[in-house]
């Protein structure tokens, strides 16, 4: 397979098919994702299914990358041309090396299991001058309708348009509420100056960004200040609310259909929407700990699998996972010997001790 480079940069194009007019003219649908070696196959199964979706447009789709070897971006190529062969879109896939070197920045830890290309969106203003406005996709999706139909949204002079209700946070806020422990809620009012952040605190997973007003008004540098705060407690997802509030445009929560929360933890007011998200999620979205690959009986996996068996990463997601569930079985028994010895170890040490006592008597 060919592969036309530039400095930083390779590109692959699939079917040649006429694009039409998103909004008022003729442009791309330019949709922005980053990903290692290690989430490759999972940004595959995303590409493959925004693909099968895709309308009668033209795609660049643009992965940002640190740690993304010859052989994946090769693959990530061969599902574009695969899938493309059968869409009604025109793609172009474009690989970027970052060119940011991330330890210039002290960025707030947030969760552990997150990799720093969860950061990268922050520097979209200011890595893609050519484009007004990008679409930021997380791996971790699913597609299940045509993205540019949220591309198209009318943002106005707007600087993020985003989905209402993180059902995960309201469960959270709702299970402070009934501990009577308030310590999210005075977070997100008082340190992001998210009012009523049930309601308007939004996942960064699915993002559509206005490139051009952020540029206008410095939202990058503000976005990375906020960043390196130290009281941020869920990574660039904070400093996205506490800088855009108020400057968000907000569309139907099914463009982020989150699959990392129990309806039964939702008050009322939210639980009969969350559950007609679930079943009519237009793009779906597991941004909990609980993926699709480590759990085929998730919710939505179904769907996942049905994409991944057709992709060239099917085998390789299989074994990994496998060697993944071998390891943690493993090290949970190894544990749990290690604590039957120090028991046991424990138990000699007292014998022992009482044993002396007596002689010495």
């Amino acid at each position: 397979m060919k592969q036309t480079k530039k400095k930083g940069t390779s590109s692959a194009r699939a079917t040649r098919k006429t694009p039409r007019k998103i909004g008022h003219r003729c442009e791309k649908v330019a949709v922005l994702f980053a990903a290692n070696n290690g989430y490759a196959p999972y940004l595959g199964v995303a590409l493959a299914s925004l693909v099968e979706y895709a309308g009668k447009h033209e795609y660049e789709l643009i992965v940002l990358y640190r740690d993304l070897n010859e052989r994946n971006r090769e693959l990530l190529e061969h599902i574009i041309d695969q899938f493309g062969r059968k869409s009604a879109g025109r793609f172009q896939l474009r690989f970027m090396e970052m060119p940011i070197d991330m330890t210039d920045y002290n960025f707030a830890p947030g969760y552990k299991s997150l990799s720093v290309e969860s950061w990268y969106r922050l520097f979209a203003p200011s890595l893609f001058p050519e484009y007004d406005k990008i679409l930021w996709l997380d791996a971790d999706t699913l597609m299940r309708t045509d993205v540019a139909d949220l591309y198209a949204t009318d943002m106005g002079d707007n600087w993020i348009v985003a989905c209402r209700w993180d059902y995960g946070i309201i469960g959270l806020l709702e299970r402070e509420r009934r501990q009577k422990k308030p310590k999210l809620g005075p977070y997100f009012t008082k340190v992001l100056g998210v009012k009523r952040p049930k309601e308007n605190y939004v996942n960064s997973g699915v993002m559509l960004l206005n490139l051009r007003a952020m540029r206008e008004h410095g939202v990058q540098e503000k976005l990375l200040q906020a960043a390196q705060n130290p009281a941020m407690h869920f990574h660039d997802q904070c400093a996205i609310n506490m800088v855009c509030q108020g400057h968000i445009h907000y569309v139907d929560s099914e463009w982020n259909g989150l699959v990392c929360f129990n309806p039964d933890n939702l008050p009322l007011k939210y639980r009969k929407k969350a559950l007609a998200d679930k079943k009519n999620s237009k793009i779906i979205h597991w941004a909990g700990g609980a993926k699709p690959w480590q759990k085929p009986d998730h919710e939505g996996a179904v769907e996942w699998w049905d994409i991944a068996r057709r992709t060239p990463y099917y085998e390789q997601v299989l074994y990994t996972n496998i060697c993944s569930i071998l390891r943690g079985e493993m090290s949970k028994k190894i544990a749990e010997q290690a604590n039957k010895l120090a028991e046991l170890g424990r138990a000699l040490t007292e014998l022992g001790t009482t044993l002396t006592g007596q002689k010495n008597q």
